[in-house]
């Protein structure tokens, strides 16, 4: 993933070109006002991937649990089968 950093006049130019280069190829833009980072132009998924990324991170017992499945496979445990984790999963949403 690369990032540029652009004058706001620059982007205003060229708003179009520089849309399909965050959307297309999930390159970061930082742009400037007075030489100094005002906002970036982020591809929507690399947007959700960052909210999920905080919300899980936010989350002190998903942290728990993706610390012990980490632990369990660097110890050489297989983990769950596709066939276990969807069983898992349809239960966790049935209870939900």
């Amino acid at each position: 993933m690369s990032g540029t950093t652009l004058p706001l006049s620059d982007v205003k130019a060229r708003l179009s070109e520089l849309g399909r280069r965050v959307s297309e190829q999930h390159e970061r833009i930082t742009v400037t006002r007075n030489g100094e980072a005002q906002f970036v132009l982020v591809a929507i998924d690399d947007l959700e991937g960052l909210e999920i990324s905080l919300e899980v991170l936010s989350d002190e017992g998903a942290v728990g649990r993706i610390t012990e499945s980490l632990a369990s496979l660097e110890s050489g445990d297989p983990g769950a089968t596709v066939a276990e984790l969807r069983t898992d999963l349809a239960r966790r949403r049935a209870g939900a």
